[in-house]
């Protein structure tokens, strides 16, 4: 049936553009292709949807459970009847069986949480889930966590749902503006010509069935935004090289000349005497300039690299901050730091083990909490590790109540830092909502010179 309309749709496209035979089959040919992928993202989509609402719900449910139940395997139990059937079902009857059964297993409830997480992998749940783990193995009181971590789940949910309807809106402009391009440059096709040599006849049919496939890709790049792991988004795969980076930039001052400079200026520099030789004072200005550039180019790379770095650790501290927050519920800081150190981002890496053998050696000092990532003039990230000092030091009030803030804290510039993806993401979308006019324009440029080119060929004769 879809295949049908396909072809409906190609020979109608066909008749209204005034293609011969030979081009509407490459015209359905290339229909053929791009069909089976816009099925496959229909179907990706819908899969991948309710793969997110599953991780909803078993994320909301299972600390719901936890708060009643206080035992992970008992309220995985609980959240497993939930599931009847589908994917989610299979993936938590086999975590539950690794929990109970499965006694070869060092620690088997982290075992069975991390086949959750392979399965669904998502920051959120994987968070929730080492907090209700620290919760079990170490006790203390986690209640008024819970509630913060609903909370926090609940602003996720809507914010996914809002990005979500967002990309849905943006298609539909995608879908609408390639209408438009295609009925303006068919409209557009009627200004031409009624006789047309086959060489100008060919030109005008070649470029209709590139502005059709350059259109159709257009869709399929945006139809592919729709079919996409919503549990990874904004989820970034772990960079080693950061960590070097980081280090690179801490170490470099940017006060000393690097041989590379040193070289690459050298060449500007001779080619200035050069021009001062040949009166040429303006290969002496742009030599100049160049000299100046090359000189200073390790300054600028530099500064960029701090730039990415800074980006890097706006992204990076709040996932590191939640999860200390959570440990900070049964340990004090310098354990629980230590603890997050072998799986903290790479960009923190280095930061935080200097930090740490500061606060070993002057435990009582409020200066490493003040002097972490100072280079980089980050006031959330100062905020914070004042109130982190607060808690280690036990002033200011009640200790619970101070973590609880410093959650809440978290939780904001998580929300922040999430957003700002969001907003890098949907840029990327509202270009393919502009590709459209460009290539009507594009279109409309070839059929405006074929016609002029025809009429003075006309005229001429």
């Amino acid at each position: 049936m879809i295949f049908a309309i396909a072809a409906a749709l190609v020979l109608l496209s066909g008749r209204l553009y005034r293609l011969n035979a030979g081009y509407t089959i490459v015209l359905f040919v290339m229909v053929l292709l791009f069909l089976p992928v816009w099925l496959k993202n229909n179907r990706k989509a819908g899969v991948e949807k309710a793969r997110l609402l599953d991780a909803e719900i078993y994320m909301e449910q299972l600390l719901y459970a936890f708060s009643r139940q206080g035992q992970l395997s008992a309220s995985l139990k609980e959240v497993l009847q939930l599931f009847p059937e589908g994917d989610m079902h299979q993936v938590l009857e086999q975590a539950v069986h690794t929990v109970l059964h499965d006694y070869e297993k060092e620690d088997a409830l982290k075992c069975g949480l991390q086949q959750i997480e392979d399965s669904y992998p998502n920051d959120r749940l994987r968070m929730i889930h080492r907090f209700l783990y620290q919760a079990e193995i170490h006790g203390g009181e986690y209640d008024g966590v819970l509630l913060l971590l609903l909370k926090d789940l609940n602003h996720w949910k809507m914010r996914m749902d809002a990005y979500r309807k967002e990309c849905a809106k943006v298609k539909r402009n995608v879908c609408t503006a390639i209408g438009i391009a295609w009925i303006i440059c068919m409209v557009a096709g009627y200004l031409l010509p009624e006789r047309l040599d086959m060489e100008q006849s060919g030109i005008r049919m070649m470029s209709t069935v590139l502005f059709a496939g350059f259109l159709m890709l257009i869709y399929t790049r945006t139809d592919q935004r729709l079919a996409v792991d919503w549990l990874r988004h904004g989820y970034k795969k772990p960079d080693q090289k950061l960590e070097k980076k980081y280090q690179d930039y801490v170490d470099d001052t940017g006060k000393k000349i690097p041989v590379t400079s040193l070289v690459l200026s050298g060449v500007p520099l001779f080619g200035s005497v050069v021009a001062v030789c040949v009166k040429a004072w303006t290969g002496v200005v742009l030599c100049g300039m160049l000299f100046f550039f090359f000189l200073n180019q390790h300054k600028i790379g530099r500064r960029l690299a701090g730039r990415r770095i800074k980006r890097e650790i706006e992204i990076a501290f709040p996932q590191w901050l939640m999860e200390l927050s959570l440990l900070l519920q049964t340990n004090n800081v310098q354990v629980a730091i230590a603890e997050t150190m072998p799986h903290a981002p790479y960009v923190l890496r280095p930061a935080l083990g200097e930090f740490w053998h500061q606060i070993t050696a002057q435990p009582e000092s409020v200066q490493p909490y003040l002097d972490f990532l100072k280079a980089f003039s980050l006031p959330q990230v100062q905020a914070a590790m004042k109130m982190l000092y607060a808690v280690s030091t036990g002033n200011g009030g009640n200790e619970l109540q101070q973590m609880e803030e410093l959650i809440v804290r978290n939780q904001q510039l998580m929300r922040r830092s999430e957003e700002l993806y969001d907003e890098d993401a949907m840029a990327g979308m509202y270009l393919l909502f502009l590709s459209p006019a460009v290539a009507g324009a594009g279109k409309l440029l070839c059929d405006m010179t074929l016609f002029l080119f025809t009429f003075f060929t006309q005229v001429s004769v």
